[in-house]
């Protein structure tokens, strides 16, 4: 196996190894703690960044709100917040290749997947450049007594918390629809991923984005918790597990904070009984676990027609148990490290619960001892699941997928939807009108026929515990804003009310 080929001192600005970025400049943490980012390849720590304390925090939490009380950015046209989007997604795209090997560096994603994925965040900032130009951020109705002037607001301060699996496309999601908002935002960066919003920080001080319009700090869960919290943070958005998500939701509730969250999912792939197998298992299964399954839309729960079940366990078995575990690094691995050992060690007790409570190992199963070291785990999927078996409702976030059988239509439905969460989906079959029909009574945000999209254009988000509220499209920019009414009398005319 090779090591990793990221070196930091050569590919990385001493601002984003050592600073925070607040009220557009670099400046030193007031705290000396740091973290360790350790390769999920070779278990060895390649770089120390610094954490915030509160004192960061609150220092990014205020550049945010004078960015916002008194500066430009919510004041500026619709146009000239396109215009630094775009200036600032083509100060991105100059930096594509690092943002791609900083997600293999930091968390193991195999160079194939991060290359495919990357250029999500210039898409992201392109999509809501082109919006805003369209977006009625301004609409005229005509009342009893005159004319009203709905405005569209910014909402203000933002929080935006972006998970370590996938750090800079979700950031890309919440920043770009933040921005093209006319929010000021302050980025809490996690520990174990720190280094893509950093660069992003990079990429905003070179196109002139007003000072404090974008601060990020890197933070532990506590610090995160105090950014939460803080009183001049008038929206958070948030994106990682169940539990984090619910204590998120009670802190804004308690001041009435806007938040939007996006949270975890135990997603199912229904395979009809007249889908067809090999093109059907050719389009899922890049989707079962794509970055060793620690991404929230993976589709860990497969129904299969129970007469097919065999014949589909046996395919699907083949397909998995021949995929490439291996080097992140090495274009032809398909599989690669978990992204630490804490998730290493999750997973494994989760296989060894679905042995326990009896459902059967079709392949893998264990650790791949033949890596000397490194967080790699077999692929391995189970059958016979049955719907209250631990490794059907909890989220694994590892490359383990269940089987379940069912008896008609209306079972695989009642089984889709017989989760705590509701955040994606798929149905495969050769008649994409029954898919519709079918995709429609799961209660999920987002369902694919026949494979699995996610478009800037689409809104993105969950049912039931899966979160709150919605990311990209017109949905993702209108959760930025606050809609403002302002009526007037007759004599005023609304087409000079511009």
């Amino acid at each position: 196996m090779t090591t990793s080929r990221f070196d930091p001192q050569a590919e990385l600005s001493d601002d984003v190894r050592s600073r925070f970025y607040i009220g557009g400049h670099w400046v030193l943490p007031n705290s000396k703690e740091t973290a360790s980012l350790v390769s999920p390849t070779t278990e060895k720590s390649f770089l120390s960044v610094p954490l915030a304390d509160r004192r960061d925090v609150d220092d990014a939490v205020r550049a945010a709100r004078k960015a916002f009380d008194t500066g430009p950015w919510p004041l500026m046209s619709a146009a000239e917040r396109s215009d630094y989007l775009r200036r600032l997604s083509g100060a991105v795209a100059s930096r594509m290749q690092l943002l791609s090997r900083l997600w293999t560096a930091e968390v193991g994603a195999p160079v194939w997947f991060a290359d495919l994925f990357t250029p999500t965040a210039t898409a992201m900032l392109e999509y809501y450049a082109e919006l805003s130009l369209s977006f009625p951020f301004k609409e005229h109705r005509q009342t009893r007594g005159g004319h009203a002037r709905v405005l569209r607001q910014p909402v203000g301060v933002t929080a935006l918390i972006a998970p370590w699996n996938a750090q800079l496309p979700i950031l890309a999601y919440k920043l770009s629809a933040a921005l093209a908002a006319g929010c000021t935002v302050v980025v809490k960066a996690p520990p174990e991923t720190p280094l893509d919003a950093l660069v992003l920080a990079e990429c905003a001080h070179e196109v002139d984005l007003p000072p404090g319009v974008l601060n990020v700090i890197t933070a532990d869960a506590d610090r995160g918790a105090h950014l939460v919290a803080n009183v001049a943070v008038d929206k958070v958005s948030f994106t990682g597990s169940t539990a984090t998500g619910k204590v998120i939701a009670k802190t804004c509730a308690d001041r009435l904070a806007r938040v939007t969250l996006e949270l975890g999912g135990k997603s199912a792939a229904i395979i009809l009984e007249d889908a067809e197998l090999e093109p059907t298992l050719a389009s899922l299964s890049p989707y079962t676990m794509p970055f060793s399954g620690q991404i929230c839309f993976a589709q860990t729960r497969i129904l299969v027609p129970r007469n097919r079940e065999q014949e589909i366990v046996e395919a699907y078995s083949a397909v998995i148990g021949g995929l490439n575990v291996g080097d992140p690094w090495d274009e032809t691995t398909q599989i690669g490290p978990l992204a630490n050992r804490r998730q290493f060690d999750r997973v494994l007790r989760y296989i060894d619960v679905g042995r326990s409570e009896g459902a059967r190992l079709a392949t893998g199963g264990k650790s791949c001892e033949r890596f000397e070291r490194g967080y790699f785990v077999e692929p391995t999927i189970f059958s016979g699941v049955t719907p209250d078996m631990t490794i059907a409702r909890e989220e694994i976030f590892g490359p383990v997928v269940t089987v379940t059988a069912y008896d008609d239509v209306d079972h695989a439905i009642a089984l889709a939807n017989d989760s705590d969460f509701g955040l994606s989906g798929t149905v495969f079959t050769t008649d994409v009108e029954r898919g519709y029909d079918v995709a429609r009574q799961l209660k999920t945000g987002n369902v694919s026929v026949n494979g699995l999209e996610m478009s800037p254009n689409v809104p993105f988000g969950g049912f039931k515990q899966s979160g709150v509220g919605r990311e990209g499209g017109p949905e993702g920019l209108s959760a930025f804003l606050e809609d403002q009414a302002i009526y007037l009398p007759s004599e005023a005319q609304p087409s000079k009310l511009a």
